[in-house]
């Protein structure tokens, strides 16, 4: 049996459950709730707010405050020292730090039943993907696999930071059909050296010309990792087969490179599409023209969140996954059966791993329903503000301004001489006045910035060509030990 005929086979009895959840939302969320908080009832957490005793969600709520990771660290460091029962009853199997741009090094625990949650996302979110598009599952798959930029290392308590494989999330019965698939193979990932892990990584690449699904988080990883072929092609050519040297010299023979040479059967390509990933994500589709762009649901290191879903706009709920909770402008909790079309809200999380009404400060915006489900697109992350005189500007507002962009921008915050904002653009060929001009009035939509314009607070826009500074801050947050394959791009940046 091949193995994407596993993965799919594997995904009949998740997807039935799920299929089951989008019918009655509230009875399966509050289903799971319960299961989460009768498993962990005897633990400190669970005992010192009472889990035994909630019956209901007002109840869960009345008990449990919404909660950033501040507030869980002094608790993951007691589990990482390796006190069991702290906030979960099961045992941990790993931890995994955040990757984001905005922050890093927080670590979350794993357990075997926060892992199985995100199988009951990913699994049916493949087998729906497959039966769209047959030809993903026709060839095989490039799973985003980033090189080891940090020592191997385990927590004071001796359990291991990072999982084993991506495999884990699938579930060991299923380990073997996944790398069976994978155009690279997972111990590319232990090349320590990024020049060397680029130059493997592509020569795998170059020698599938079955490719035919890529899933990548950020689609700058992806992009990054092409536009490096030209100049690593001599590198690259040496350790491909006649076949496969003779496609990629065929793809560098014109001046733009050539993707439909190399990989003529890519179906598809999954990778962030919304928020400030739109404007790669146009880029990648242009690139690789044969191939149809599906944007990512959220999935995130604490839980799998939302879910591409039918091929329709918008992502749908990880119903059988994460207990949710959407906050709405007006700072009240809601249901996933209670999102309203065209509304914005602040994502809560519940979690089998010991998440606990955690804050994720992600925003998402509702774009639709099926039935009682939702369908959700990313907006930006809701704690990414900048306030120079009292303006608060959002990410996700300045991402809504910037995505028709032809090109990737970014809005830098500048203290003096009078306060006011650079607008960063990745191309020497931006038009940066025009485009600077464009964004300061779009800006005015926001009242406190327009105010602050108007009395002379804040300072005109001022567009700076910086060409390159995608990949270079890539670069420096690799160097500091990221992941590559989870950096995001964000509109608005806090840091220079």
């Amino acid at each position: 049996m091949s193995g994407w005929r596993q993965l799919i086979e594997a995904a009949a009895a998740p997807t039935r459950a799920l299929l089951a959840a989008a019918r009655d939302p509230e009875a399966a969320q509050l289903a799971l709730l319960r299961c989460i908080l009768t498993q962990n009832g005897e633990t400190e957490f669970g005992r010192a707010h009472g889990f035994s005793r909630l019956a209901t969600v007002a109840d869960y709520r009345a008990a449990v405050p919404i909660a950033g990771y501040e507030d869980f660290q002094p608790f993951i460091e007691r589990i990482a020292a390796g006190e069991p029962a702290v906030l979960i009853d099961d045992p941990v199997v790993a931890f995994e730090e955040t990757g984001g741009t905005a922050s890093g090094g927080k670590l979350v625990p794993y357990t075997a039943a926060n892992l199985a949650g995100f199988r009951a996302a990913i699994l049916p979110w493949l087998a729906d993907l497959a039966r769209r598009r047959p030809d993903v599952s026709a060839g095989c798959a490039y799973v985003s696999i980033s090189p080891v930029t940090r020592e191997p290392r385990r927590t004071v308590g001796g359990i291991p930071v990072g999982l084993a494989s991506d495999a884990a999330f699938l579930g060991a019965d299923l380990a073997h059909a996944f790398v069976s698939i994978l155009a690279v193979p997972p111990d590319v990932a232990a090349i320590r050296d990024v020049g060397e892990w680029r130059i493997a990584t592509l020569a795998h690449l170059v020698e599938r010309d079955d490719l035919s699904f890529v899933s990548v988080w950020s689609p700058t990883f992806f992009l990054e990792l092409i536009a490096a072929l030209p100049a690593a092609a001599d590198l690259v050519a040496p350790r491909l087969s006649p076949p496969a040297a003779a496609r990629l010299a065929k793809a560098m023979r014109h001046q733009r490179f050539d993707a439909t040479v190399l990989w003529p059967r890519l179906d598809t390509i999954s990778c962030w599409a919304d928020g400030s990933s739109t404007i790669f994500a146009r880029r990648l589709a242009a690139l690789c023209p044969q191939a149809a762009i599906e944007p990512k649901g959220l999935f995130a290191t604490e839980a799998a969140i939302t879910l591409p879903w039918r091929g329709r706009t918008g992502a749908i709920p990880a119903l059988t996954s994460t207990f949710l909770e959407f906050i709405d402008d007006g700072g009240s909790p809601r249901l996933a059966h209670e999102v309203r079309a065209g509304a914005s809200y602040r994502v809560v999380i519940t979690t089998p791993g010991g998440l606990y009404r955690y804050d994720m400060s992600d925003q998402v915006r509702c774009v639709g329903h099926d039935g009682l489900v939702p369908r959700l697109t990313f907006e930006g992350r809701a704690a990414l503000v900048s306030d120079l005189v009292g303006e608060k500007l959002t990410e996700a507002f300045v991402a809504g301004i910037v995505a028709g962009l032809p090109i990737a921008v970014a809005l830098v915050p500048a203290a003096g001489p009078k306060p006011h904002y650079e607008v960063w653009l990745d191309d020497i060929d931006g038009r940066p006045e025009e485009i600077a001009a464009s964004i300061d009035a779009a800006l005015r939509a926001n009242p406190q910035y327009a105010y602050a314009r108007d009395v002379g607070q804040l300072g005109a826009v001022v567009g700076i060509a910086r060409p390159g500074f995608v990949a270079r801050r890539h670069e420096v947050l690799a160097a500091a030990g990221g992941r590559m394959g989870d950096f995001k791009h964000t509109s608005l940046l806090l840091s220079r």
